[in-house]
């Protein structure tokens, strides 16, 4: 069952690990925008495409699937996302396999104001969150609070403002292209979530975050609060994710808020599946058809992980030449 990846850039491990748990003699495919991109190295065959991705990304997509006969695509960068499940029923009368939720389901995901608004709905915990172009609500916002983008990812152009004063001389530069949501002191705890289109939660892994670079994880530890379990299955039950997500909660003295959702694979997953959570082979089930037995928190607590960097050193003449 050959596959692609999109976009694998660093997820040297992520690959690594579908090595090991995916059908043997499978090929893998990428495609990115950068012939550096270390992941590339690890994989059969791959591709390039351009650095922006617009309507056009989906058609070279189905051309490498065609010549590679590629079954299953696994997208790795939030951009890509909302092309994909766009055109979702395209690959599939190709016979093929985009592990992506409905576009419905993905533009709540990158638009964060949709995001508040979906959790809002299923009386969630979430931070008081106004649009940019509302400043005149600024009085009812306890400060401090976050000025984000909209529909950013990774943690990109964030910015934080402790007393009225300091945001009210950004406001000319503040739009509906921005939320402004009140600042949780807390800590960060991100699931790893196994849905069914169903609204099923067939497994899910906490695991809290102790340091950050980049806006991804860097160490971790896994941990089971049955507080975030129960607004897992719920929210589960009303999102109807396709496979792999993770979803993010800052924990405080007041509650469990839902912060963000990213619907794919985690840059963090690596702790999930070393602490029993293999997603690529429910994810083999899943495409099969077969039947999913739910897990709930079946995975090993206070699993921790620590990571480092490694290299790939190559010669002019072993760079990976992207086709």
């Amino acid at each position: 069952m050959n596959i692609l990846f999109t976009s694998p850039g660093r997820r040297v491990e992520l690959i690594r690990i579908f090595r090991e748990n995916w059908v043997e003699g499978s090929v893998f495919v990428g495609t990115d925008s950068d012939e550096t991109a270390p992941a590339l190295y690890f994989l059969d065959k791959s591709y390039r495409h351009p650095y922006r991705i617009d309507e056009d990304y989906h058609e070279l997509v189905l051309s490498i699937c065609a010549e590679n006969s590629v079954k299953v695509i696994i997208p790795l960068i939030d951009p890509e996302l909302p092309v994909i499940s766009k055109y979702r029923e395209k690959f599939e009368r190709e016979g093929i396999f985009p592990m992506v939720s409905s576009y419905e389901k993905i533009k709540i995901a990158m638009d964060k104001w949709e995001t508040f608004k979906f959790a809002k709905n299923l009386s969630m915990k979430v931070p008081k969150t106004i649009l940019g172009s509302d400043v005149g609500s600024l009085k009812s916002m306890n400060f401090p609070v976050l000025v984000k983008p909209r529909y950013g990812s990774a943690s990109k152009g964030i910015m934080k403002f402790e007393k009225p004063e300091s945001l009210l001389c950004f406001k000319d530069l503040l739009n509906e292209n921005h939320i402004i949501q009140e600042f949780i002191e807390g800590y960060e705890v991100t699931v790893d979530i196994f849905g069914t289109e169903e609204g099923e939660c067939i497994q899910a892994v906490q695991r809290r975050r102790l340091k950050v670079r980049g806006g991804e994880v860097e160490r971790g530890v896994t941990q089971k609060d049955p507080r975030i379990n129960d607004i897992v299955e719920k929210f589960t039950a009303h999102y109807k994710p396709r496979g792999v997500i993770n979803v993010q909660f800052m924990v405080s003295k007041d509650g469990v808020f839902l912060m963000e959702i990213n619907p794919r694979f985690g840059g963090g997953y690596p702790l999930s599946h070393h602490a029993g959570a293999n997603f690529p082979k429910l994810l083999l089930k899943y495409i099969r058809g077969e039947k999913l037995e739910r897990m709930g928190m079946n995975y090993v607590e206070n699993f921790y992980m620590f990571r480092f960097d490694q290299a790939v050193y190559v010669s002019e003449g072993e760079k990976v030449k992207l086709l």
